[in-house]
C-alpha cells in the first residue's frame, strides 16, 4: 500500500504524519510526505517543512514530494502520478478540498483520482478500536474487505455497526449474533446477505469483532457510538465514481460524520486501499 500525506505550509499536520506513520507500520505501507507551493521562491521553505515531518517519524523512510499548484490541485496531480491508495489529511483541509470540489475543474479532477482518504483531527497513537459503518450494500464489501485487513494488521478489536430502519433491536457480540442468525438474518434481504458475509469475513479471520444493528438516524447513530465506544478509526464508503463521493463531502452522510467524529475517519473507495495488488 502507498499513503500519501498532505503536510500544510503552516505546520499543522502533525497528527496526520503520526497517525499514517502508525498505519504504515502496521501494514508494512510506503509513505510520502507531500507539501504545495503556489511560487517556486518558496522551494528551500517547502524542503524544510518536509524535513521537519519526517522527524516526526524518524523510524520510517518516508519520502517526499513538493508541487506548485493549489492545495488540492497539488494533491490531486500527485496522486494521479504516484499511483497512491490512501490520502491522509487534516480536517482543516478537508474545508480546502471542499471549497475545491464545488468547481467543474474539482471535479473532473476528482474523477481522475479515485482513492480513498482518511481525515485526521487531533493527534491519535493507537489503533486497537475500529467502527466499520456498512449502509449502502453496493459499499459494504469494499469497506468490510479493508476494514478487516487492518483490523488484521493491527490486531484491533472491530464493531459492524449497521443503521437501518427495519432493524428495530440491538444486538451485541457475535456469538449472539451468531446464535439467532435464523431468526434475525433468515431472509434473502440484501442487508441480510451482505451482514452475513460480514460476519463470516470476521468469523474466519478470528477477529475479534462484534455486531451492532441500530434503528435511527445513520448519522446520529454512528456518532453516537462512536463517541461512546472510545474508538480510534471510523470506516466509512463512498460510492463508484469519487465524483459522488465528492458529493458526500458536500453535505451528506460522510460529511456530518467527517466533521463531528473526534477520531480519524476513513471513507474507503471501491477498488482502492487493497494490499492485495499493490505494495
Amino acid at each position: 500500500m502507498k499513503i500519501l500525506i498532505f503536510v500544510s505550509s503552516h505546520n499543522k499536520s502533525k497528527p496526520a504524519v503520526l497517525f499514517g506513520g502508525l498505519l504504515a507500520k502496521k501494514t508494512n505501507a510506503s509513505i510520502t510526505l507531500l507539501t504545495v507551493i503556489d511560487e517556486p521562491h518558496v522551494l528551500d521553505t517547502a524542503h524544510q517543512t518536509l524535513e521537519k515531518a519526517r522527524k516526526w517519524i524518524p523510524d520510517l523512510n518516508a519520502t517526499t514530494a513538493v508541487r506548485i499548484n493549489t492545495d488540492v490541485n497539488g494533491i490531486l496531480t500527485e496522486i494521479d502520478s504516484g499511483e497512491y491508495d490512501l490520502l491522509i489529511i487534516r480536517a482543516r483541509q478537508a474545508t480546502q478540498l471542499k471549497d475545491f470540489l464545488r468547481t467543474k475543474i474539482g471535479r473532473r479532477a476528482a474523477r481522475q483520482s479515485p482513492i480513498s482518504v482518511l481525515v485526521i483531527k487531533q493527534e491519535h497513537t493507537e489503533l486497537n478500536r475500529i467502527l466499520i459503518c456498512t449502509s449502502g450494500v453496493d459499499l459494504a464489501n469494499p469497506v468490510i474487505e479493508k476494514s478487516v485487513w487492518l483490523a488484521k494488521s493491527s490486531q484491533a478489536k472491530v464493531t459492524l455497526l449497521h443503521v437501518a430502519g427495519s432493524v428495530p433491536s440491538m444486538y451485541t457480540g457475535l456469538d449472539k449474533i451468531e446464535e439467532q442468525l435464523h431468526e434475525i438474518l433468515e431472509t434473502d434481504t440484501p442487508m441480510a446477505q451482505h451482514l452475513r458475509h460480514a460476519v463470516n469475513m470476521l468469523v474466519n479471520e478470528n477477529i475479534n469483532a462484534e455486531l451492532k444493528l441500530r434503528h435511527g438516524s445513520v448519522p446520529d447513530e454512528i456518532l453516537h457510538e462512536a463517541r461512546s465506544g472510545n474508538y480510534n478509526l471510523i470506516v466509512l464508503g463512498a460510492s463508484k465514481a469519487f465524483v459522488e463521493f465528492a458529493g458526500w463531502l458536500l453535505g451528506n452522510v460522510a460529511q456530518q460524520i467527517v466533521d463531528q467524529a473526534d477520531c480519524p475517519v476513513l471513507v474507503v473507495r471501491q477498488a482502492t486501499l487493497n494490499p492485495e495488488t499493490k505494495d
